[in-house]
């Protein structure tokens, strides 16, 4: 009920709602309706056939990752407030649905697992033995790290600076809501990514025979969506 609905959690359904929708400059809030707190927004009519084709793709293997993101954070509130939620065009039929409480509960469990991790390091430090390190991903995923001093003092020159590879075993926890997050990686040992300039990639590329890179228009902005995936 609206009644009963807190304005800041009110406020948290909409900012993940329009993060779902996209175009958020364009995307409105109008009021709550009286009922099982209902409510309404607006979509300029300039972007609505951007949010309509947006909302389409949710469900589907093209649906975008912030979308899924957000899909996920208001499931989760949902949950907290034992509740569950729909999507529809006023009047009209189901657009998405969000079944929060009504999702069923995994069993969680640990995997320890050998792998790598790219990214930034952004935090170094700690004063036991095994040292606490921070990495940090290109899409701003943060991976919680631990290591010795003599690697972590090697680490510490690269605070900030151009991307490495790590190596070691991460401890992956599957959450009941059967997500998979890293509790924890033991890193064994790293190097740094050789870094390349752009243009000098697309060159490369253009270079070998046989390459299908001469016939994109925008060759830059293809190879940054394969560094990007």
């Amino acid at each position: 009920m609206p009644e009963t609905l807190p304005m800041a959690r009110l406020a948290e359904y909409l900012a993940s709602l329009s993060k779902v929708f996209g175009n958020q400059e364009y995307v409105h809030f109008s009021k709550v309706r009286k009922g099982s707190a209902i409510l309404e927004s607006m979509v300029a009519r300039e972007a609505a056939p951007k949010v309509a084709t947006r909302l389409k793709l949710v469900g589907s293997h093209d649906c975008p990752e912030d979308a899924k993101k957000q899909i996920g954070h208001i499931n989760d509130m949902l949950r907290e407030d034992r509740a569950s939620a729909v999507l529809r065009k006023k009047g009209g039929a189901e657009i998405i649905l969000f079944p929060g409480c009504k999702i069923p509960l995994a069993e969680e469990a640990i995997v320890h697992e050998a792998g790598e991790l790219i990214g930034t390091v952004i935090k170094v430090g700690g004063k036991d033995e095994t040292v606490p390190l921070l990495l940090q991903d290109t899409d701003g995923t943060t991976y919680p790290c631990t290591t010795t001093r003599d690697l972590a003092r090697e680490l510490a020159h690269h605070l900030f600076g151009d991307q490495v590879r790590i190596l070691g075993t991460g401890k992956w926890r599957r959450t009941q809501d059967r997500v998979w997050k890293l509790d924890e990686f033991k890193l064994k040992s790293w190097e740094q990514l050789e870094q390349t300039q752009l243009v000098d990639d697309v060159a490369i590329l253009r270079s070998i025979k046989g390459s299908q890179w001469n016939a994109f228009d925008d060759p830059h902005a293809e190879l940054k969506k394969l560094r990007e995936a």
